[in-house]
């Protein structure tokens, strides 16, 4: 009997579940529809907060973790019985991740339902989900708690689209990179994409348009991409083997960018702080800031709260107003 054999499996404590790395938990394969995917959104932050001690995560009699959702903010109002629908389906489908154990230091793969069990709470508009413990790792890697890369909750249940609404995560979760290679079988593997797609339709039906939702979403964080052959085989046609994503967010990539870039950049941030405006009162506002001789100034304080809203201390709304606080205040530039 080897080493090996003679281990006992012996499941780790909570507080070292809450510790896995996300370098040990690879990206979760699972394929569900738009609306289950934003149930699993709804339960990822209600595990965040209870991670972030804002709020406990309520355990039923038989002291099981539960969540309450709503079904307005799962689908939107009047479709209670599409959201509870939605939910028993997603207790028949598997999730599957890859961990290293704390004390063994074996490489565990664990498979199974995210969804236990459902109770509708009648003449309202809520539903409590029993939630597998097991389960925790699986969804706080995208970005809800402990090792992962926070992403917006209202950006997340707005967009369209299974497939986008996953990409959107994932890219969350890389956002410290400039490109990621995802290999195109792993890419099908982990969203479930049907091995009948070629390429091409990955292309058109997937990329393509979660790339121009999430642009048009508003998010701080978008892609571009490329499909290329990272490992051509001699002898044959050169094939795409993966995908690069370039990650793109308002935060500029260099440390001190030049007086162009940075004016471009705090121009951005003063039109959507104004609302838009359709003359040039954000083109003023930054001349104005450039004859103070205060432009880097500005800058940082644009970059610093890119920061906090990347890292989910602030919203886009508290920080555009945090921004106009500052420039009237400290410039007497006034929204138009």
């Amino acid at each position: 009997m080897t080493n090996h054999d003679s281990l006992n499996f012996n499941p780790p404590s909570k507080e070292e579940i809450m510790l896995i790395q996300p370098n040990n938990v690879t990206f979760g394969q699972y394929n569900v529809t738009d609306w289950q995917e934003n149930l699993l959104t709804l339960i990822g932050d209600n595990i965040q907060k209870h991670m972030s001690r804002e709020q406990e995560l309520p355990r039923d009699l038989f002291n099981q973790p539960y969540v309450t959702i709503s079904c307005d903010e799962a689908g939107g109002k009047n479709n209670k019985k599409k959201v509870y629908k939605e939910a028993l389906d997603l207790t028949k489908k598997l999730f599957s991740f890859r961990w290293l154990h704390p004390r063994i230091h074996q490489t565990i793969e664990t498979t199974g339902v995210v969804i236990t069990t459902i109770h509708d709470i009648k003449n309202t508009n809520k539903i409590t989900i029993n939630i597998n413990p097991w389960a925790i790792p699986f969804l706080i890697y995208y970005g809800v708690g402990v090792g992962g890369t926070r992403f917006s909750k209202s950006i997340a249940l707005s967009l369209r689209g299974n497939y986008t609404k996953r990409i959107y995560k994932i890219i969350c979760s890389q956002h410290d990179r400039r490109e990621y290679y995802y290999p195109i079988e792993q890419f099908r593997t982990d969203l479930g994409i049907s091995e009948v797609y070629s390429n091409s339709q990955i292309d058109q039906k997937i990329l393509r348009p979660s790339q121009q939702r999430i642009k048009e979403s508003e998010s701080e964080i978008w892609f571009d991409y490329k499909l290329i052959c990272k490992n051509p085989i001699k002898g044959r046609k050169p094939k795409a083997d993966t995908i690069v994503f370039t990650i793109n967010t308002l935060h500029p990539r260099q440390e001190k960018g030049d007086q162009f870039s940075q004016y471009t950049y705090v121009y951005r941030w003063v039109f959507n702080a104004m609302g838009y405006p359709v003359d040039n009162a954000a083109q003023l506002a930054v001349d104005k800031i450039v004859e103070t001789g205060k432009l880097k100034e500005v800058y940082d304080r644009c970059c610093f709260y890119d920061d906090q809203i990347l890292t989910g201390d602030k919203t886009r709304d508290h920080a555009q107003n945090a921004l106009m606080k500052m420039l009237r205040e400290e410039f007497g530039i006034k929204r138009s």
